[in-house]
């Protein structure tokens, strides 16, 4: 489809209905509420027959005043006798509101919720889910900022929660406007929608937009309701009105004898778009339009008056007082209470009441009340002063307390705004307009409301937006609600307003709401600060885009490096922002650059040590390093003396002992200086997985070491504390993912093959989520390819790799394990031999030059002797030997009895024998218990020994590998010692 065209702004508030009342009276929409009806049963019955869920999504597409609204009125109507229906709707102005449209689905559905309920629901998130849903304030400023994944992920939880709740009446969430949705609320429904791989959700979700524009580019919001388009059970375009469906409305309006010539001009004149046709036919019943041919030439000069100036003209002629009035309502939008209407228009709240009553009455504004009056009319509920209040309890989950909607009146075509009662037990911090008020002003239709807002010069409505501001926050209101005014007022060097827009990224970002804060802090930019405040806006607009846009993030920073301003502490604190940035960019070299330049001028001392920690840190990170050997000394003279005293001295330890393990020392000083860098076997305070100072690289490192030095327990400790202070605090993206690939790796080393796959598929599922091509993928990808090697799985290890583009190019970063090596595995798996040879040749010489020479890490020595051994054995010897000399440096029964059987494929038989045996019982006293299996197998193929050969196939079944295909245990030990 076409990207929609702007649309004259009708001021009706009627639908087009059709006057016998089939299908709740919508003209021409019976394939669309079909859908919507068997979508709707399909809900109800899985939940009624308690088994599975069978919700879903549900699109409807259409240009503007097409009568999205009222077919999503007509859904409820329907729905709401056996669903739970929530509703919301996207606003013109509100799209950098951050879970704006979150906040009015769910804060109603919790209203019915106690606090400790509620908590429930947010399953242990209540403190990460509560400022984002508007129950809570954000957290101090001192506090960490949230994850965006974290947070949608815990939101799609908690509705997932609420949907079992509420199962005997299951939720149907109904969004109108959703072109307008802000990102984070859409963001959220479409990591619900991604709950199920089935697509079987536990809700049904509607969503009614006008049409995407065309093409594969698309990004944000529009990107987002694609994708969840995509997903959908079925999407549906919305069509103007036939000639026939445009007469019968005529008809029904102005009388029986509309005659066929006026008809026709009507159509011609509206197109058939809904909106229009109703809308002029109401202004000829104001005129008392005669509907015949002699009128017909009068319907063009009415329906201009209902389009862009002819609206604002009619407007004008309300007066200056009601015209004013519908411009701060255009202005405020969802916090258009008359209290703050008063207080920006300028007027007393007779003067409001008054010329919003004249709005009423030209059909440009409808309040709660109207909505709740005619909805009473509509269901045949007494209106008046003997109206029963209902009896609904709004403690009790199973009982709907759902907004009160017209859901049948001819004269409501919009989809009014969910009006609620306040919680019980939890009263919103930030209500929006989940909660309005019963005089809460609103247009009678968005177009109404792009209209009004767009009659004004660009001047009044920015002066507008900064009265707003400024009466938001006289009323109280925090500085985010503030902020999506000062967006729009002119720069004038205001520092109130810079400082009002940094206060409003900082809650921005404690709800998880990064792009906000981006956008706050950028406008601040431009106000702009004062030179002492200058460098540190920039800093806090990097810090603000790391998570999202690690480019920008190192533009601002580097910008703010190099301006005064910036005190020693967040100097540091930039420093090594800009070094994790950079890193993420996959500028290895440029980080290890930054923080080698600011510790020399860095003063000796705790902030010096951070700095080259971080430095030494990405240096032995780099894929390709010009002199490591001597860097490798450095950090070894630098830390010899070191005790742990303090977490810079423990950081440095802690990269120490990695690179320690890396070029293979004895695995006792690489454990003896990871135990250094622990208080009691954990990370210190200060260096934990979640702190934000020194981020999760320290204790991953530590782990890592501890796994490649036969350490797997105390590896396995650590990294499952990191998957719990993960989930804890929300972080759900990549860093929840590495902590996956970590306990992968663990039990990888165990010979735990299918634990192994379980949790490095998990890590890859949870990486997908948050893009392409990240740092994490490559390690999960690496580990789950030499998973799947050693479990004789080789077509599924070749999948991986394909789709994972695991293999050259390699990126600037190591991969754990060593990539080339395990790619040589693969090759050799599946017979590719001369391939092999040559991937592990290039892997010999990327990391020998390096010093590094874990033979375990990087197996690529004890692979390629294994390939060379049939046409060039005595080379494979030279290659065996140097392995196995490595290995006893480093001291470990996996090094050593990898090591021996690798020395034993060129030995002659005797010595084959016993270098098998001494093989088997090295890996017996490791913890590499598919490593041992496959010495057993050796061992039983150089012997003939049939209990070595139960004891291997014992072992491979507990590990979860095959000994019956040929590219098994054995796929890596193509060639075995004659007898």
């Amino acid at each position: 489809m076409s990207s929609d065209p702007e649309q004259p702004s009708p001021v009706t508030p009627f639908a087009p209905m059709v006057p016998d009342g089939s299908h709740g009276g919508l003209l021409e929409r019976d394939p669309e509420l079909a859908a919507a009806a068997h979508a709707v049963d399909e809900l109800v019955a899985g939940a009624t027959a308690g088994g599975p869920v069978r919700g879903g999504i549900l699109v409807y597409r259409g240009e503007a005043g097409i009568g999205k609204t009222t077919l999503l009125r007509e859904i409820q109507r329907t729905a709401r006798d056996r669903c739970t229906v929530l509703t919301a709707r996207g606003g013109e102005t509100l799209t950098s509101v951050p879970f704006h449209v979150t906040r009015q689905l769910l804060q109603p559905a919790l209203d019915r919720f106690d606090e400790e309920d509620v908590r429930l629901l947010c399953g242990g998130h209540f403190d990460l889910l509560a400022p984002a849903l508007g129950l809570a304030p954000p957290p101090s400023a001192s506090a960490a900022p949230a994850d965006p994944q974290g947070v949608r992920d815990g939101l799609a939880k908690l509705l997932e929660r609420l949907a079992d709740r509420l199962r005997d009446r299951p939720p149907v969430l109904l969004v109108d406007d959703a072109h307008w949705a802000d990102a984070e609320s859409l963001a959220w429904l479409d990591a619900f929608t991604r709950i199920r791989r089935d697509r079987r959700l536990p809700a049904l979700v509607v969503l009614a937009h006008r049409p995407l524009s065309e093409g594969p580019q698309r990004t944000g919001v529009p990107a987002v309701l694609a994708a969840l388009a995509d997903r959908a059970v079925v999407t549906l375009g919305l069509h103007a009105l036939t000639l026939d469906a445009t007469a019968a409305l005529a008809r029904e309006t102005l009388g029986g004898h509309a005659d066929e010539p006026f008809c026709r001009e009507l159509w011609s004149v509206t197109s058939g778009n809904p909106y229009e046709t109703v809308e002029l036919l109401a202004k000829a019943r104001d005129r008392m339009l005669e509907p015949v041919a002699g009128s017909a030439s009068l319907l063009r000069g009415l329906g201009a008056e209902a389009r862009g100036g002819g609206l604002v003209a009619r407007l004008e002629e309300l007066g200056v007082g009601p015209t004013q009035l519908a411009r701060a309502i255009a202005v405020l939008g969802a916090d258009s209470t008359p209290g703050l209407l008063a207080s920006l228009a300028g007027m007393n709240p007779t003067e409001v009441a008054e010329h919003a009553e004249l709005l009423r009455q030209a059909r440009i504004v409808t309040t709660r009340a109207d909505r709740e009056a005619q909805t009473g009319r509509a269901q045949g509920k007494p209106t008046g002063p003997d109206a029963d209040p209902g009896t609904e309890d709004a403690s009790t989950p199973t009982t709907t307390r759902e907004p009160t909607h017209p859901e049948s009146a001819p004269c409501e075509p919009a989809f009014p705004e969910p009006a609620h009662p306040e919680p019980t037990h939890l009263k919103p911090v930030h209500p929006g307009a989940a909660n309005p008020s019963p005089a809460h002003l609103e247009f009678a239709h968005p177009l109404i409301a792009s209209a009004v807002y767009g009659s004004m010069s660009p001047a009044a409505r920015t002066a507008l937006h900064g009265q707003a501001a400024w009466v938001l926050t006289a009323a109280g209101h925090g500085p985010a609600a503030v902020s999506r005014h000062l967006l729009e007022v002119h720069p004038d060097e205001d520092q109130d307003v810079v400082a009002q827009l940094r206060a409003a990224a900082v809650e921005h970002l404690a709800v998880g709401a990064p792009d906000a804060a981006r956008r706050c802090l950028e406008r601040a930019l431009t106000e702009p600060p004062g030179p002492d405040a200058y460098a540190t806006v920039l800093y806090e607009l990097g810090c603000a885009s790391l998570l999202t846009a690690p480019a920008a993030t190192v533009r601002h920073l580097s910008s703010a490096l190099g301006l005064p301003g910036l005190g020693d502490d967040l100097r540091i604190d930039a420093t090594y922002r800009l070094a994790q940035a950079l890193a993420h960019n996959n500028q290895l070299r440029e980080a290890a650059r930054v923080l080698a330049a600011e510790a020399a001028r860095t003063p000796p001392g705790t902030d010096r040590r951070r700095l080259q920690a971080a430095n030494f840190m990405y240096e032995g990170f780099q894929a390709v390093e010009e002199d490591g050997p001597a860097r490798s000394r450095r950090l070894a003279d630098l830390t010899a003396h070191f005790t742990g005293a303090d977490n810079s001295e423990r950081a440095l330890l802690t990269v120490r002992g990695f690179d320690a393990m890396m070029r293979g020392e004895p695995a006792d000083e690489v454990v003896r200086l990871c135990d250094l860098a622990l208080v009691d076997g954990i990370p210190a305070r200060g260096l934990g997985w979640t702190d934000p100072t020194w981020g999760f690289e320290i204790p991953s490192l530590t782990g890592i070491a501890y796994a490649f030095s036969d350490r797997p327990d105390q590896a396995g400790i650590l990294f499952t504390e990191a998957v719990r202070a993960f989930e804890i605090s929300g972080w759900s993206g990549a860093h929840l993912a590495f902590a996956h690939t970590l306990l992968g790796l663990v039990h990888r080393r165990r010979g735990n093959l299918p634990r192994a796959q379980h949790y490095l598929e998990e890590g890859l599922r949870l990486a997908d989520r948050v893009g392409n091509g990240l740092p994490v993928h490559w390690d999960t990808a690496c580990l789950l390819v030499d998973t799947l090697v050693a479990r004789g799985r080789t077509a599924e290890a070749r999948s991986v790799a394909d789709h994972y583009s695991f293999g050259p190019p390699w990126p600037g970063a190591i991969v754990l394990p060593d990539g080339p090596s395990v790619l040589g595995r693969l090759l050799l798996a599946e017979g590719r031999v001369e391939e092999a040879v040559d991937t592990l040749e290039a892997a010999a010489e990327a990391l020998v030059g390096r010093g590094r020479h874990h033979v375990v890490w990087a197996p690529w020595p004890l692979d390629l002797a294994r390939a060379l051994a049939p046409t060039d054995p005595d080379r494979a010897a030279g290659i065996a030997a140097e392995a196995r000399a490595h290995a006893e440096r480093i001291g470990t029964p996996t090094a050593l009895g990898e090591a021996l059987r690798c020395t034993a494929l060129v030995a002659d038989p005797p010595e084959a024998r016993r270098l098998l045996t001494e093989a088997v019982a090295h890996l017996a006293a490791s913890p590499s218990r598919y490593e041992e299996a496959r010495a057993h197998l050796d061992l039983a193929r150089a012997t003939g020994s049939t209990a070595a050969l139960a004891k291997a196939t014992e072992l491979a079944a507990a590990c979860g590998a095959s000994l019956h295909t040929p590219d098994a245990v054995t796929a890596r030990a193509s060639f075995h010692p004659p007898e």
